[in-house]
């Protein structure tokens, strides 16, 4: 799993092979880390963290 920037504006991209995928990302930095969510994917493989509005693009 890519890392997410500070910049909402940037999108993780996920394999599927990384499933089941949560945010934070195990490279995250440990001094902003929110309490673990597993990500659910839409139909479009688009998913946002509903704490940190991380957002996360499921690729084939």
């Amino acid at each position: 799993m890519n890392s997410i920037s500070s910049n909402q504006s940037d999108v993780a991209l996920v394999s599927k092979k990384d499933l089941p995928a949560h945010c934070p990302p195990k490279n995250a930095s440990k001094w902003n880390m929110h309490p673990k969510v597993f990500l659910q994917f839409d139909e479009f493989g688009n998913a946002s963290c509903p704490y940190c509005g991380a957002l996360y693009k499921l690729t084939p």
